[in-house]
């Protein structure tokens, strides 16, 4: 058992450094993308791409994840834009701004590390998505020239419903892609 335990331990520790960078990967990302724009939103991304690669990836289909994570955002953000739910100052790539598409990016490297542990609990991914998610755009709607349309709570209802549908999706596909098991070998 001791023996067990040992093998356990250095595997337990590499998966919370794996699920630190990740999280302070996009943290920061999130920062930059909003603050410095389309520019500074490149130039991060393209970097924090290659350090997950580099040290978080553990498995190639995860980038299959991240495509169809971030196809399904900029999907969903240009809806929201096309009904005027959001409007965004900064010229647009596919509808919205470079730097949201960064954003998405770097959402999506989150899926099977830092929020990874929603995979057992997918009922409360609902909740938790339908209020950090609007959160977020409300939050960056006051550092950016973005602006959500009056009445400012509809418009956040209508996110909060988007991303109650979408974010338990996107955990419940990044499930189906990660093994689970930390047994030693």
């Amino acid at each position: 058992m001791a023996a067990k335990r040992k093998r356990l331990i250095p595997r337990v520790c590499a998966e919370v450094k794996k699920t630190l960078i990740n999280l302070a990967l996009f943290q920061l990302g999130w920062l930059v993308c909003v603050l410095g724009g389309d520019m500074y939103a490149l130039l991060f991304t393209l970097p924090a791409l290659l350090l997950h690669q580099w040290l978080v990836l553990e498995n190639r289909r995860e980038w299959l994840l991240i495509g169809a994570i971030v196809l399904c955002g900029c999907l969903w953000d240009v809806a929201m834009v096309q009904f005027g739910v959001i409007r965004f100052a900064d010229a647009m790539i596919i509808g919205i701004p470079l730097w949201l598409v960064c954003l998405w990016v770097l959402f999506a490297t989150t899926f099977m590390h830092s929020l990874f542990w929603l995979r057992r609990f997918l009922w409360l991914a609902v909740p938790l998505a339908a209020v950090f998610g609007p959160a977020s755009y409300w939050f960056g709607t006051n550092l950016t020239e973005a602006e959500l349309s009056s009445p400012v709570t509809a418009s956040l209802a209508i996110m909060a419903a988007g991303w109650a549908l979408l974010f338990p999706c996107g955990i419940y596909y990044a499930a189906k892609l990660k093994p689970v098991s930390l047994e030693p070998r």
